[in-house]
């Protein structure tokens, strides 16, 4: 019984833990890598995207079900800096945050001529700072 008591609370504690955001001391030892360059092989790192720099996103619909696939690089950039490790996110790189506490985001898709019959299908992704 006292092994149970000791794994829940251990598990609490740890738990509890991943809540916690690190700290300004916490990351001072972690890499820091701009988008675009090397990151470190083998090595967790911070990615740091800067605000303006172009992000390429390449779209693809494919599959065994259509004769004709389409595909198209799109480009975007950000508003503002923003740095990611792991789950958490930074817009100075000292202030961390669960990375959902920042950003919000959906993904829609939708058929063509699903909504009347005749309009094109739809995929897209939003990205809000909260």
């Amino acid at each position: 019984m006292k092994t149970i008591a000791s794994l829940a609370t251990a598990s609490l504690i740890l738990t509890a833990c991943a809540g916690i955001p690190p700290s300004e001391t916490d990351m001072a030892s972690v890499p820091v890598v701009r988008y675009g360059q090397q990151a470190p092989a083998g090595q967790s790192f911070i990615l740091h995207y800067p605000a303006g720099t172009q992000l390429p996103v390449n779209t693809a619909i494919t599959g065994t079900l259509l004769e004709k696939e389409g595909k198209a690089d799109l480009q975007v950039s950000l508003k503002r800096d923003i740095y990611v490790y792991k789950h958490w996110a930074s817009f100075d790189g000292k202030n961390w945050k669960a990375g959902n506490e920042l950003v919000s985001g959906k993904i829609a898709m939708s058929l063509p001529g699903e909504a009347d019959g005749k309009s094109p299908g739809n995929l897209s992704a939003e990205f809000n700072l909260k």
